[in-house]
């Protein structure tokens, strides 16, 4: 990921502690569910930024889906 950018992963799977995500480069990658924000669900998107080799990780809004 690259220094500063806010780069977008997707949460594909979760089981147990260990969640499936899918990278800005469409590489999957295991990674602990405690590393991801609160709440995270299959689907979710996650904004994630690196500065100096910390991430901070931000939950992006839900897609509301279709209107009837």
């Amino acid at each position: 990921m690259d220094e500063g950018a806010l780069e977008v992963i997707i949460v594909l799977d979760i089981r147990g502690n260990v969640a499936t995500v899918q990278l800005p480069d469409t590489s999957e990658e295991e990674w602990s569910l405690a590393s991801l924000p609160a709440d995270v669900q299959p689907g979710d998107r996650v904004g994630v930024q690196v500065e100096g080799g910390d991430f901070e990780m931000t939950l992006l809004p839900r897609h509301a889906g279709l209107q009837a």
